[in-house]
Parts: C-alpha cells; structure tokens; sequence
C-alpha cells in the first residue's frame, strides 16, 4: 500500500546524507514522500533522487546565525509548514535531539525511528541498532525495511553523470583535457582522521610528475590552514579551490576526474557515489560503520598497529595507524585503480 510519509533526515553530515541516499530512494519508489533535509544538500537531493519527493529545507545555517527569539520563530515556520499536512506515517532516520523535537509537534498515524532516538517516548516504534557491529547504511535501511519490508541493497547510490558546471572565473583551467585529474582532499571532521599535510604534499608532486593536474578540495576556514600547509611543501603547482564549489559543481568535478584520494570525512562518501576510483586513508575510524559501500573505493588502514584499549579520541600510540600509511601505499593502490 502507497502511503502518504514524512521522512526526517536533517543530518548536518554529508556523509549522512549520502550514505542515506539508497534508503531515501528505495522510501520514494514505494511511498508518496516529504523529506525534511539540511538545505545545503538539497541540490544533491534533487539530482540523487530525480526529484521523486517533495523537499523541506532546514535551515540550519540561516538558524544557527539568529538569537534565540530568530531560531525559536524560523523552527516555527518549518514545523508549521509540515503540520499543515496529515501523515500516514512520520520516519525518523537522523534519531536526534532535534528530530524528535519535531516529531513531536506532528501529526502522523504512527511515528518510528531508530533505537537510538533520544526521546523514544515521542515514537509509535523504535527499531533495534547495534552500532558497534553495522554500517551507518544499516541505521537508516532498517527503519525503512521496517516499512517497506523489501530488502534495500547494501550498497551506496550513485549518482547520474552531471551536466557541465560553470566554475567561478579562478578555476577557468579546470579540467585540462591534455592532463589527467587528480583530486585530494586532506582534510576532515576531527583532526585524528588526517594524513599528515606532509604526506599529501609529497603525494601531489609525485602525481604532478607522473602527468596529473593536481587539484585540492576543501572548505571552511577549518581546512584552510591544512592547504596553505600543503602549499609550503610542495615543489609544483596545484590548483587550489578552497571554498569556491558547491555542492554539485564539486561532485561534477570529482566525476571529470581520474582518481580521488582522501582521509575519511564527507568528500570521500561523496566521491564514493561519483564513479570515480577512489582511495579512502582510515586512521582509528571504524571501518565496519563508515567504510564506503561502493565498488569504486580502496581503503587503507593500519589498524592493527592500533592499542587495544585506543579511543578515536584518546589515542595511545600518537595515530600510528594514521601515520603509518606510507607514500609508496598510496601511490601502490592509485597504480592497482589504473
């Protein structure tokens, strides 16, 4: 039976949203859907899906800018906006603090979420996780085959080939059809998951001598200084586009491109869904909750070399399975992608 859903996944993580993709597909084929999503990755959204839902944007940027009063008055109108509609069903797949606020002020039949809901007493059902032992994909297809009760293939959604993007006038060179691009990426979330800026910088002039054009990725004033320090260690140029793409022009970008290398963050799910071959640098991450689910990825790790009594955050052996990823690793996993 068709019903009529509102599904909330305002995550504030790309790798969320893209990781959430197949689930939200397989939702909008059987089930008319409102999906509530951050608005930076509606466009994604959009192409992803084909727009077979309707989209609520929440804007979290324009909220987090405001005073209290300004916050209290735009999560209002969202919870206004969806109130206005009756639901058959409301499924949760974020599970947090914010998403149960809002499942509360809505009118659904029934209200169902993952086990680890922070207010289970808002929810009709809540779905069993085991987080220490299931990929995040399973966080989100199990609530929705809990639903649907078809089974959701384990494995990301990829994205559609992008139209050509027009880049800001800076990065006119981009692509170079006489060279092959390469894309990097050497930042992420927590400072624990990157390979050290020495490391990248070696890896881009080595790539620059084998007759790639090196391109580096990055946005925020967070990653800034991981690029500038990039900069001073290498010997040959590279192009630089720290906070000049969008969402869309960067997954364009990455599918223009012969390889992507990266630390473990929301690029690197990004490029997973691109077609691109990509090579994943894991630190103390959990392999088996954020290891890309696509065929296109190679991962490298040194977690062996990790104390047993190591925390992501609470390191004892100063990331050696971090640092111990050599050049010669990465450059022997570009040449099996070839």
């Amino acid at each position: 039976m068709r019903l009529r859903l509102l599904v909330l996944q305002p995550t504030r993580f790309l790798g969320n949203a893209v990781i959430s993709l197949q689930t939200l597909a397989a939702l909008t084929r059987a089930h008319d859907v409102d999906l509530v999503i951050d608005d930076r990755y509606a466009s994604l959204i959009h192409v992803a899906l084909e727009s077979q839902c309707r989209v609520v944007y929440y804007p979290r940027a324009k909220i987090k800018s405001r005073g209290v009063l300004g916050q209290l008055k735009t999560f209002y109108r969202l919870v206004r906006r969806v109130r206005a509609n009756r639901y058959d069903m409301i499924i949760d797949l974020d599970g947090t603090s914010l998403t149960s606020t809002i499942i509360a002020l809505i009118r659904g039949r029934h209200r169902i979420g993952p086990g680890f809901v922070k207010h289970s007493r808002f929810y009709d059902q809540t779905i069993p996780m085991d987080q220490a032992t299931q990929h995040c994909f399973d966080d989100f297809a199990r609530v929705a085959e809990s639903v649907n009760a078809d089974p959701i293939p384990r494995q990301y959604l990829m994205l559609p080939e992008l139209p050509h993007q027009e880049l800001s006038p800076t990065l006119t060179s981009i692509p170079n059809r006489q060279k092959p691009l390469a894309c990097l990426h050497p930042s992420a979330s927590k400072s624990y998951k990157e390979w050290p800026a020495t490391q990248f910088a070696s890896l881009s002039d080595a790539l620059h001598e084998r007759g790639y054009q090196v391109i580096i990725i990055g946005a925020g004033d967070g990653e800034r200084p991981t690029i500038d320090a990039i900069l001073e260690h290498t010997q040959h140029p590279f192009i630089d586009t720290h906070n000049q793409l969008d969402i869309i022009q960067l997954a364009w970008l990455i599918q223009q491109c012969h390889l992507y290398v990266g630390n473990d963050s929301g690029p690197m799910h990004l490029a997973a869904i691109t077609g691109t071959k990509v090579v994943g640098l894991f630190g103390p991450t959990e392999l088996i909750r954020w290891r890309p689910l696509s065929e296109t990825t190679t991962i490298l790790a040194r977690q062996n070399l990790c104390d047993p009594k190591c925390q992501p955050e609470a390191c004892l052996g100063n990331y050696r399975c971090m640092s111990a990823i050599t050049l010669d690793d990465v450059l022997a996993a570009i040449n099996n992608e070839r």
